[in-house]
């Protein structure tokens, strides 16, 4: 004896059509999310220099600062928004290392110290792998593994709401360079980032 299946129900042709809208319709919702992903990195989320300064804000007429145009790069001691993340470089030192740890011949640690605040309404995360460095030969490199900066090495975590974190971050780059620039990409959805010169 024949048992009743689910094509029984459906004319020939109809579960096919069925299976192929259910596709297509999967296909939307994802291409809806990548745009709206897009969308929330757009112009508004463009690093800006924060704070006073009278040579680069203007007053308008009911005495309101305007914020200073977007740059492309920053300078260490600069706080630069980037969405809610407002990242301030508060110091630069380099090492030759200890007998412990030192970096490989030709080159110097890059030890920087970087000031997190949260200037939105909602959570926001930190990670020292959030940050890049380049260098005058073109090349971007991640944090360096390294022990000397053990008491105070930025860990990661999140900041509420008016939150703050400082930390320390090591580079290995060549000695001497005089190109160094810290990258910092604070969203995994936009590919805006922050860029200060370490000169």
């Amino acid at each position: 004896m024949r048992h009743t299946t689910f094509k029984d129900f459906i004319p020939g042709g109809t579960l096919m059509k069925f299976l192929k809208i259910g596709c297509l319709a999967i296909i939307v919702i994802i291409v809806l999310i990548i745009i709206i992903g897009a969308l929330s990195g757009g112009d508004e989320d463009k690093p800006t220099k924060v704070g006073n300064n009278a040579d680069t804000s203007e007053t308008t007429e009911n005495n309101n600062t305007e914020e200073a145009p977007a740059k492309e790069e920053y300078a260490v001691g600069e706080a630069v928004q980037l969405g809610d993340n407002i990242l301030t470089v508060t110091n630069v030192e380099k090492s030759t290392g200890d007998e412990y740890d030192k970096p490989k011949q030709g080159h110097e640690y890059v030890v920087v110290t970087v000031k997190i605040e949260n200037a939105g309404n909602d959570n926001i995360s930190y990670n020292p792998y959030d940050f890049k460095m380049s260098n005058s030969q073109g090349q971007i490199l991640d944090p360096a593994i390294s022990i000397i900066d053990t008491d105070t090495a930025l860990q990661s975590g999140e900041l509420a709401a008016g939150g703050t974190v400082s930390g320390t971050i090591v580079f290995e780059q060549p000695a001497g360079d005089p190109g160094l620039q810290l990258q910092y990409t604070p969203s995994f959805w936009s590919d805006e980032t922050i860029k200060i010169n370490m000169q």
